[in-house]
């Protein structure tokens, strides 16, 4: 390396105006898609929960509860048992080989939760409450379980 080119690669240590540009337009992209994900998630009540069992082309409905009427639509009681319980409802999912999720729906706080299971890692339970449309799923992988809204992208699944 001749003397001439370690003297030039000194004197371009700084940011050059067209470095300075990219960082600028990356930081405003970065911003721009923290408030568009932030700002415009859909926190409207959740109006109807759906629990279901497997996944893909196997996958069934086990049960529906409705908020805003008020109603609870099962469709396999042998794998779901319902229990009455103050300020909500108790659904109890028996799978196979002894599998079981308890999950309560809180009628008067629109909220529902998977309280315990038998799955060794837990993660049904340690998921977050679903609360308003926005909130995820509670999946039990162990167990093929899915409890989630029936609302996607501002329509009802139906």
């Amino acid at each position: 390396m001749s003397l001439k080119h370690v003297m030039q690669v000194k004197a371009d240590r700084g940011f050059r105006i067209c470095d300075i540009i990219v960082y600028a337009v990356v930081i405003v992209l970065i911003v721009a898609l923290f408030i568009a994900l932030v700002f415009t998630r859909d926190s409207s009540p959740i109006s109807s929960v759906s629990v279901t069992y497997g996944y893909g082309d196997e996958q069934r409905t086990l049960c529906t509860y409705n908020f805003l009427t008020d109603s609870l639509s099962v469709y396999d009681h042998s794998a779901i048992s319902v229990e009455e319980r103050e300020g909500g409802l108790e659904l109890t999912f028996s799978g196979d080989d002894g599998d079981y999720n308890v999950i309560f729906i809180d009628r008067h706080k629109k909220r529902v939760s998977v309280t315990s299971a038998n799955c060794p890692s837990q993660d049904c339970v340690f998921t977050p409450a679903i609360t308003d449309n926005s909130s995820l799923p509670i999946i039990c992988s162990n167990h093929r379980l899915i409890v989630q809204t029936d609302y996607v992208s501002g329509s009802e699944i139906g």
